[in-house]
């Protein structure tokens, strides 16, 4: 099914002037969605118990991911992100029904908003999608793919971190992270076999309706937390010796855990690392690198609704820099399901996870990494 639905959305296009229109109307065109939608007698019927703010916030991510598609050209990306959305809505109360209902509002909205010129090829797309609401759906009841970091072994100390972080329990968490993690050697083995894992476990549990999203944000919180306390027990006595790398979520990405865990293994591997942390603006981050003069520039993007902040700091960094300019290193899950954003982003390399990206970078230095 999937083969298919790529193959159809290979032939999508939309103008240039359309999406622009699209970009330059989003407020204008969310708010008119939002008035539609309330304005349903079925609403309830449509969200279940669920309070609107968290249709609002579907609605939200709905219009800078479409954003993103229609600049991008990245219609690929619709078969893998809509059965998430329907698959995680679903589980928290909200009707099958609900997704044709929204898209329909949304192709109303476009009908009103703009000529037929300029919403004929945005109406394609969403009739596209339309058509395939029951694909979506039965997408969304198969089994969710799991990340190569899921097929690390299991452990006791695995299904320990798990519910610490689920209950909030701060000292197990930190006790297992110190149990795991004595030297800066042992940093990126915690990570990827221990840490890592568990979050995706976290994730998918609140994508399957387990775990509320105050119990997510919790977990998620508590890993930052280890992830600081391991740096500062670990790495005080590290004395950087190769290059620098700078390290940064793009604009507008508030999930950061993977940037820094990231940050933490090329330091310990012997680079200065300057970790911005989340949300970083373009021309900040550009006129950082223009005092400091990495070597290599890596960029996190976990949500794909980021991608155009994401290529937007590329564009500068090649723009300002030109022949000087550093290497650009992409990460994030935006990236792990679809290898062309890397070359459609303009980054010079992607990496997975830690041992990808220490590779990357000492090849890009010249002097080849060594597994361990």
């Amino acid at each position: 099914m999937k083969k298919e639905m790529q193959e159809e959305l290979s032939r999508m296009a939309v103008s240039e002037t359309s999406a622009h229109a699209y970009h330059e109307h989003l407020s204008f065109l969310l708010d008119r969605v939002n008035k539609k939608m309330v304005s349903r007698q079925d609403l309830e019927d449509l969200i279940g118990q669920n309070p609107m703010n968290i249709m609002f916030d579907n609605h939200r991510n709905h219009a800078v991911f479409m954003d993103n598609v229609f600049q991008l050209g990245l219609f690929s990306l619709l078969v893998n992100i809509v059965p998430w959305v329907y698959r995680a809505y679903c589980n928290h109360g909200f009707s099958a029904n609900y997704f044709p209902v929204h898209l329909r509002a949304w192709k109303e909205t476009l009908e009103e908003t703009f000529s037929p010129e300029t919403s004929e090829p945005l109406l394609r797309v969403y009739d596209w999608m339309l058509s395939h609401h029951e694909d979506f759906f039965a997408l969304s009841e198969a089994p969710a793919s799991t990340n190569a970091a899921s097929s690390a072994p299991e452990s006791e100390d695995k299904d320990r971190l798990l519910q610490a972080l689920i209950d909030g329990d701060r000292r197990t968490v930190l006790r297992i992270g110190h149990e795991n993690a004595e030297t800066p050697k042992d940093l990126k083995s915690f990570y990827h076999n221990l840490l890592q894992p568990v979050m995706y476990r976290i994730g998918e549990l609140w994508e399957q309706g387990e775990i509320s999203v105050s119990r997510e944000h919790l977990a998620s919180a508590l890993a930052n937390t280890a992830v600081s306390s391991q740096y500062v027990r670990v790495m005080s006595d590290v004395e950087p010796w190769k290059g620098k790398i700078l390290v940064s979520a793009a604009s507008n990405e508030f999930h950061v855990l993977g940037a820094q865990i990231i940050a933490n293994c090329l330091e310990a591997e012997g680079w200065e690392v300057d970790y911005l942390g989340a949300n970083t603006p373009s021309e900040d981050l550009v006129g950082y690198i223009r005092d400091q003069r990495p070597d290599v520039v890596a960029l996190s993007v976990t949500m794909p609704f980021n991608l155009i902040q994401c290529k937007d700091i590329v564009e500068h960094v090649k723009k300002e820099f030109q022949e000087s300019r550093p290497k650009i290193l992409l990460g994030g899950l935006a990236f792990a399901t679809h290898s062309e954003l890397v070359q459609r982003i303009g980054g010079d390399g992607y990496a997975e996870d830690c041992t990808q990206a220490i590779e990357l970078v000492e090849q890009w230095s010249g002097a080849p990494y060594v597994r361990e």
